[in-house]
């Protein structure tokens, strides 16, 4: 593809603070991606619903979206501000948040800058299972990776089996323990599949959740 054809981009780690093992995602973006479009691409690639307020810390200054609430923007500017309007140095560092009654924090880190034949976001690596985004925060993330893990949840069946239960009681209960379950831990490539389909959705990562649920194991 010629020179021309291509895009700038910027490859970034992203990973959450504070939980262990690390939960860890690599990720390509177009320098012509707002903040709002990033924030949809962390939200695709941690598995979240969108469903929760986010600020980017940038340099010292906050970055928000004011139409989810105006004093986000306040302090440093709203979020449809292109990546490329930072002029990014290699290794710079910011900080996302979510869920802001938490909240989350994941810290990205710019590795390399260049020219892709591709606007579309992209994920180049995926480790961990990222955290129920509404968990109380990363000291609840230990027992909450133990409690939904498909051992545990092997285990809590097996034990309703050997209760007795008629067939609507043991139904209720196995649909409330497969619903706290993690059936695996997301795969890089259902990942990259669930942020090409970002563009085609206006970048609205909430809608794409309610539509596929969580991502493909």
């Amino acid at each position: 593809m010629d020179v021309q054809q291509k895009v700038g981009a910027v490859q970034l780690s992203a990973r959450v603070r504070g939980v262990s093992p690390p939960v860890t995602r690599r990720l390509l973006v177009s320098e012509q991606a707002s903040l709002a479009q990033l924030h949809a691409v962390l939200q695709v690639a941690f598995d979240w619903s969108d469903g929760h307020l986010y600020t980017f810390q940038i340099r010292g200054w906050q970055f928000g979206d004011p139409s989810r609430a105006i004093e986000l923007a306040l302090a440093g500017g709203g979020v449809d501000i292109p990546l490329a309007a930072f002029a990014f140095e290699i290794n710079e560092t910011f900080r996302y948040q979510y869920n802001l009654f938490v909240p989350w924090e994941i810290d990205c880190r710019i590795e390399a800058r260049g020219l892709v034949a591709t606007s579309e976001p992209t994920c180049l690596a995926a480790q961990g299972d990222p955290p129920d985004e509404d968990l109380g925060g990363p000291a609840a993330y230990p027992e909450w990776l133990e409690s939904s893990s498909p051992t545990w949840t092997l285990h809590q069946i097996e034990e309703l089996l050997d209760e007795g239960l008629d067939d609507e009681q043991f139904r209720v209960e196995a649909r409330e323990i497969l619903g706290n379950a993690r059936l695996g831990r997301p795969r890089r490539r259902a990942i990259d599949r669930r942020l090409r389909q970002l563009p085609a959705t206006d970048w609205d990562a909430g809608r794409l959740y309610e539509n596929e649920g969580p991502a493909d194991r």
